[in-house]
């Protein structure tokens, strides 16, 4: 058997795809202005102008998705109000409070829901509930939304829309945390603007990171009222980059010629092939469907600790009881197929296929 560990835990152990790491050389030939006033974020802005089919956009350049999250969502939380999010939401649970650091205590409220996403039947209850007394609660500022949601699973168009309805119905924003966006986008076979802004998304936090970027975000403002709030705070929360153009240079390789749609699709297709060959052993159970790039599988713990004996390591998910476990696989752009072969022939010999 083959030695080598096979790390398939997370997207974020991939490398960086060669065009943009040519990006990053052929920017630092050239000399431009600091502080996002470079050619780079120009051209950049153009991009997303196009890509989104909307020209009264703004954008943020960012190095973090925390801090891409934290610093959208603060346009429009403010220390009085709250958000609602998924209790599963990388925002509220792996981000280490930062949103609310961000803006100066403002809450994040979570909603228990399947499937990792917000339903619109409990998001117009828990508002109905807060808004009930109108006493010593936060006013509800607006909705985060994650898509590729937390378990892999994708908001459909029409979901997104009655939420979007929602909180136009209450004054609220709806911001989307689309660090995996590329992957919900090319399962659906809808346009970038089909997808966001014209289901009524205000501001989306996109990811290139996890799917081909050495390390590069960017909030798209579809509401110029958030931008102007942003930027106003982007210098006070530490998040000015004096080198943007190291960030938009990376983001322009990515969006040229489709790379972030080809990137993603090779993602996905592994993660399907993945997700067909580990539901055929009897000894897991797949939770979720395969829509996006990650496969979330329920084993018992004695079965956790044989697929560590064999090398392969998978992300830890979380705990259903004391005796089982839910684990996550996740299949980056350049995860290969041979890969996925060798971990399926390290598991037959150690488990049964149904």
């Amino acid at each position: 058997m083959n030695d080598k560990p096979i790390l398939m835990g997370t997207d974020t152990i991939s490398g960086v795809a060669p065009e943009i790491l040519d990006s990053i050389i052929s920017a630092s030939r050239v000399k431009t202005l600091p502080y996002g006033n470079d050619i780079y974020t120009k051209e950049c802005r153009e991009i997303i102008c196009k890509i989104f089919e909307k020209e009264n956009l703004e954008i943020i350049p960012m190095m973090s998705g925390t801090a891409s999250n934290s610093l959208a969502l603060s346009s429009f939380l403010q220390s009085y109000g709250s958000i609602i999010c998924h209790d599963e939401a990388h925002i509220n649970n792996d981000e280490g409070g930062a949103p609310e650091f961000f803006s100066g205590g403002g809450k994040l409220i979570s909603i228990c829901d399947n499937l990792g996403k917000l339903k619109p039947k409990s998001l117009k209850t828990k508002i109905d509930n807060m808004s009930f007394k109108k006493k010593n609660t936060a006013n509800i500022s607006g909705v985060s939304i994650t898509q590729l949601a937390e378990n892999g699973t994708i908001y459909k168009k029409k979901e997104i829309l009655e939420i979007s309805k929602i909180c136009k119905n209450h004054n609220m924003f709806l911001h989307m945390d689309g660090a995996r966006f590329a992957n919900a986008l090319v399962s659906q076979n809808i346009s970038p603007a089909e997808a966001t802004w014209k289901l009524g998304v205000d501001c989306l936090s996109l990811g290139a990171t996890k799917n081909g970027a050495m390390a590069a975000e960017v909030i798209i403002f579809f509401n110029n009222k958030l931008a102007f709030e942003a930027k106003n705070k982007i210098k006070q929360t530490g998040h000015v980059i004096s080198k943007t153009r190291f960030i938009s240079a990376q983001l322009n390789a990515w969006f040229k010629d489709g790379l972030w749609i080809k990137l993603a699709k090779s993602a996905n297709n592994n993660a399907k092939y993945l997700s067909d060959q580990l539901s055929l052993f009897r000894d897991f159970k797949l939770l979720y469907p395969t829509e996006g790039n990650e496969v979330f599988l329920k084993i018992e713990n004695k079965t956790y600790d044989q697929i560590l004996k064999l090398k392969i390591i998978p992300n830890l998910w979380s705990k259903v009881n004391d005796d089982e476990l839910v684990i996550r696989f996740v299949t980056s752009f350049e995860t290969q197929k041979s890969q996925i072969d060798e971990l399926i022939k390290r598991l037959s010999n150690q488990f049964i296929k149904t």
